[in-house]
């Protein structure tokens, strides 16, 4: 009976160490994007992809006031100021010319201090001659502050519209 007794105890211990594993392998779900803008444009993906990941043309497309970056490349450091006077300190954190994705990495910004975000510019191609511009931002689970996600979408939307009188 105690062997019997010591068994069904083992054996209700490993069921519930199994059960407990299981319930903490739970699939990470994708956080959607904060603010995102997209504008499908008459121009090849690449040609599109060409103008907005050159550091130089930001400033053209974006609207903001300065824009200084060192190089074109991972981890380069990247400080402007936009329209309205805020101030961003950034690098680039993702820059991958084969699916047109670059994604930039905000270590301190007026918006939110030193809490950090990320936005991206991504390029989805519709054909040869047309694309898709996505810009968003990732901010986390926390809803925006209201400041920010007005901040936030002047900005995106500036860019949709640079970017479209460029590839009219």
């Amino acid at each position: 009976m105690k062997i019997f007794l010591k068994s069904l105890i083992g054996l209700v211990l490993v069921c519930f160490a199994v059960g407990s594993l299981q319930a903490q392998m739970v699939a990470a779900q994708r956080i959607p994007p904060a603010v995102e803008k997209k504008v499908v444009l008459n121009a090849p993906a690449q040609k599109v992809w060409d103008y907005i990941s050159e550091p130089a043309n930001y400033k053209k497309f974006s609207g903001v006031k300065t824009f200084t970056c060192q190089e074109k490349a991972l981890n380069a450091k990247i400080e402007l100021v936009t329209k309205a006077g805020s101030k961003r300190e950034q690098h680039i954190s993702v820059i991958d010319y084969d699916h047109f994705r670059i994604c930039y990495f905000v270590t301190r910004s007026d918006y939110e201090g030193e809490r950090q975000w990320v936005y991206s510019f991504d390029i989805f191609p519709k054909g040869g001659k047309k694309c898709e511009f996505v810009v968003a931002v990732f901010h986390g689970v926390d809803p925006l502050p209201e400041e920010f996600k007005q901040g936030i979408t002047q900005e995106f939307n500036d860019i949709i519209t640079g970017v479209s009188k460029k590839f009219k």
